[in-house]
């Protein structure tokens, strides 16, 4: 019944806060999976360069999603531009050199970062903007309802009850659309801040064991 009542205008909102609630579903749904992934990946991966000794420089594995692996083969690529580790090495990896490969690697943890964000501010699209456009739609609703009463010149409760009901289904589709948006982009951050930390810390950790390993005493 609340359907039959609804006019051309709350069609247009409901539908548009529709498709915001399939692509804020698509983007929760993605990050979860990729974020889970990457999760798995950088705790077995960790664990190989943790018990890694002689061989910190030559890991082998498959970490397809591992952001920490990502990082650390940009570390290596950078140091192999310097023979370190390799048996063309000709002295020990200066403090410059070593500054270099942080801040290589650091550029790389940036972007891996806007890689784990990306597509995160559709989330905040939904949140913020879902419940407004909701009720853009029941004030059109009521405006056009009272608007027909008006010209109709009957005030019969009866008669407004559908429409008024009718227009406020739009702002109950626009909480529909930012209550699941805020629990999965609350969810969803708190992983992501959690998966950045570990990169940083990532990040120092390798630094220093190559600092250990291959630079001047």
């Amino acid at each position: 019944m609340l359907f039959d009542n609804l006019t051309t205008d709350a069609w247009v909102i409901i539908l548009l806060l529709g498709l915001m609630f399939v692509v804020a579903a698509y983007v929760m749904v993605n990050k979860a999976i990729m974020i889970g992934r990457a999760d798995r990946d950088n705790r077995v991966f960790l664990s190989q360069f943790r018990a890694a000794k002689h061989d910190l420089l030559t890991l082998q594995g498959e970490y397809q999603h591992s952001s920490l692996c990502r990082l650390y083969k940009a570390g290596v690529r950078e140091l192999d531009k310097r023979n370190v580790g390799g048996e063309k090495q000709q002295a020990p990896l200066s403090g410059a050199s070593l500054d270099a490969v942080k801040a290589a690697i650091d550029a790389d943890l940036v972007r891996e970062s806007h890689h784990l964000n990306a597509k995160m501010v559709l989330l905040t699209i939904a949140i913020s903007g879902g419940p407004f456009i909701g009720l853009l739609g029941t004030v059109l609703g009521v405006m056009i309802t009272f608007a027909a009463i008006a010209a109709a010149g009957d005030v019969n409760v009866n008669a407004i009850a559908p429409g008024i009901a009718a227009a406020l289904l739009a702002t109950v589709a626009g909480l529909g659309v930012a209550i699941p948006a805020l629990f999965g982009y609350n969810y969803l951050a708190s992983r992501i801040k959690n998966i950045s930390a570990d990169m940083q810390i990532f990040v120092d950790e390798f630094v220093t064991r190559v600092a250990e390993t291959y630079s001047a005493r």
